[in-house]
């Protein structure tokens, strides 16, 4: 069981760095739905740095997550 958790969490934090590199991409093509891809990319690296117990890291991507709120207020 502990093994199936960890490698659920190495999945996830991979899925989240492809997450927000979209949301770059989407980003430089001036398309708002990178501000939800961003948003829920940070949730997850968030949630996998405190898994990790980096919470540094963990604190950044929330906070960024709640820059991806405001930009997406911003832009629609």
């Amino acid at each position: 069981m502990k093994d199936s958790v960890h490698n659920w969490w190495h999945i996830a934090g991979w899925f989240s760095m492809l997450l927000i590199i979209m949301g770059y991409y989407f980003n430089a093509n001036q398309n708002p739905v990178c501000w939800v891809i961003w948003f829920v990319g940070n949730m997850i690296m968030g949630l996998y740095c405190c898994e990790k117990k980096t919470y540094p890291p963990a604190v950044l991507s929330f906070l960024i997550g709640l820059m991806n709120i405001y930009g997406y207020i911003s832009w629609t």
